[in-house]
């Protein structure tokens, strides 16, 4: 029993783990999907995006925050493949 009960949390363990790592990283489109809304879009370049032109945009739905990281060029021509990757937003 004891074999079975260990088995089943580290199974429920590492499906949570799962879903919580799905959550941390969307894309731009599917987060307006579930009803994000952006609240600022900013412009960046210095040492902190090693001298890079990129835009910032912030999005929030309730209490969940995400921002989302564009090469400028993506963010002004609406590039489908960064609006898609889902790795370019983190959610919290």
């Amino acid at each position: 029993m004891t074999r079975v009960f260990a088995f089943a949390l580290v199974l429920c363990t590492a499906f949570a783990g799962q879903l919580f790592a799905q959550e941390q990283q969307q894309s731009f489109k599917s987060l307006l999907g579930r009803g994000f809304e952006i609240k600022n879009v900013a412009f960046a370049k210095g040492e902190s995006t090693e001298n890079r032109e990129v835009f910032v945009v912030t999005l929030q739905r309730e209490k969940s925050v995400a921002v989302c990281f564009f090469a400028a060029l993506s963010w002004i021509n609406l590039a489908n493949a960064a609006l898609e990757d889902s790795k370019r937003c983190d959610v919290r």
